[in-house]
């Protein structure tokens, strides 16, 4: 039987790929670049193929999954940095127990030297080299996303839930983009509280949580460089509710939220769409894969994000927080 699986992804975000070529040196890479980490990690692993083994156990030997020789780069103009190969688990990206063998879990990291950063719209060059023979493997570009500009709501805004033209309450939310560089967007929101230890409110504790509440969001018109959407009160109540932990007994004091907007790149977005193409009782009977990477599998991209900070619920957005249906058990006052 023949057999071939490839890998891609952290731990928590993998793609599956069925390939139908007998050539064994094609990497696999799964990776973001971020003005905004401490660290970059991308993954780099390789397919494989036997007419003899089983895949399922081809899938547990981690000389399989791995090369064992190779020189990983990221450069930018005159500037060329080396990835160094470390072990996911004890960087705190474990991979999940599955098909693939889960230790080691190699990993290719870079910090990036103190000063740095990657610059927005900058074009970043992935280089993996054969160290054995000194050729290369596959080269893959990518241009960091320009940071969104956020021009609603405001920095320390108070508001309250607006009500929409379908009857819902929600929050507007606008901003703008680079065309040229941003392709899709989600929405997060980091809840800042303090909650009274051991139910003791001379003793309160600062925490926050952060929860997503639209994701995938694409402008209407490729050419849209405003982008507005509503973001229902019900999605930020719910995710208030599914976030802060509600084993102590309270109470717990409102601060202010963060909105948070990430930006992703056209090749993210590609990719996305076309892992929901061709599925369904309609769709074809073998769905396409998307990659970016010359000579392999997977994706090398870009993402970024900014936020505005210190909004204010205020009349019946705190009311609803307090006392509505999502988040009463929460004890906030």
């Amino acid at each position: 039987m023949l057999s071939i699986l490839v890998i891609g992804g952290f731990s928590h975000c993998s793609n599956d790929f069925d390939l139908t070529t007998g050539e064994t040196n094609k990497p696999v890479v799964y990776g973001f670049l971020s003005p905004l980490d401490t660290a970059t990690y991308v993954r780099i692993e390789k397919a494989f193929v036997s007419e003899g083994t089983s895949a399922l156990e081809l899938a547990q030997r981690p000389e399989e999954l791995f090369y064992e020789d190779i020189d990983v780069t990221i450069s930018s103009g005159a500037n060329t940095y080396t990835l160094n190969r470390v072990d996911g688990a004890a960087e705190g990206y474990p991979r999940d127990a599955g098909v693939f063998v889960n230790m080691p879990n190699y990993l290719y990291k870079l910090v990036l030297p103190a000063g740095e950063i990657y610059e927005d719209g900058q074009d970043y060059q992935l280089s993996i080299t054969d160290g054995a023979t000194d050729t290369i493997i596959t080269q893959v570009t990518t241009t960091i996303v320009d940071t969104p500009v956020i021009l609603l709501p405001d920095e320390d805004e108070d508001f309250d839930w607006r009500s929409s033209i379908e009857g819902q309450n929600d929050i507007r939310v606008d901003w703008r983009r680079n065309v040229n560089t941003a392709a899709i967007f989600d929405i997060r929101i980091r809840f800042n509280y303090r909650e009274a230890i051991n139910g003791d409110v001379n003793d309160l504790e600062d925490r926050s949580v952060v929860f997503t509440v639209l994701t995938n969001i694409e402008p209407d018109d490729e050419d849209d460089t405003v982008v507005s959407v509503d973001v229902l009160a019900t999605e930020i109540l719910a995710g208030i509710a599914g976030a802060v932990d509600n084993s102590g007994p309270g109470p717990r004091f409102f601060q202010t939220m963060d909105l948070i907007v990430d930006a992703g790149s056209q090749d993210l977005l590609d990719f996305i769409n076309v892992g929901q193409a061709n599925t369904g009782l309609t769709g074809a009977s073998v769905p396409p894969t998307f990659s970016n990477v010359e000579g392999g599998f997977g994706l090398f991209s870009s993402r970024n994000n900014t936020s505005v900070g210190g909004l204010i619920l205020v009349s019946e957005a705190r009311d609803s927080l307090l006392e509505g249906r999502f988040t009463n058990q929460l004890n906030f006052q």
